[in-house]
């Protein structure tokens, strides 16, 4: 895949503007597990009250979405610790620039719209050839 880009490097005020960014997504993230572990809470309350088990389907799904907000609170905290030590910014597959406009739609995106296109692309052909 071709990797010419032109990205440029993230101006001072780019860096600022990504850096909220990363901080807003950052306390949602918060926030979320906040509520996610309420619930689960709630839950087990809920059913060691009543002496019955908590359903499976939904305890399954309350610490999968428990799982996926930590994982995703990590990248963000990654992204933030790139930020802090200027390794951000460039894409961790070929060291191209990734450029403002993908960091701010993604902030913690860590590969260039090249990169992130083939690594899609090859997931898309290995699920076609397990299939």
């Amino acid at each position: 895949m071709d990797h010419q880009t032109h990205a440029q490097p993230l101006t001072p005020l780019e860096r600022l503007q990504v850096r909220d960014a990363l901080q807003d997504r950052w306390r949602e993230q918060v926030r979320q597990i906040t509520l996610l572990l309420l619930a689960r809470y709630d839950r087990d309350e809920l059913t060691a009250g009543s002496g019955r088990l908590a359903q499976p389907a939904h305890a399954t799904s309350l610490d999968a979405g428990i799982d996926r907000a930590r994982a995703r609170l990590e990248g963000l905290e990654q992204a933030m610790r790139r930020l802090d030590n200027r390794n951000y910014g460039s894409c961790q597959r070929c060291g191209e620039p990734i450029g403002f406009p993908r960091l701010a739609e993604a902030p913690e995106a860590t590969a260039c719209d090249s990169c992130s296109q083939e690594a899609a692309a090859l997931s898309r052909s290995d699920d076609v050839s397990v299939a």
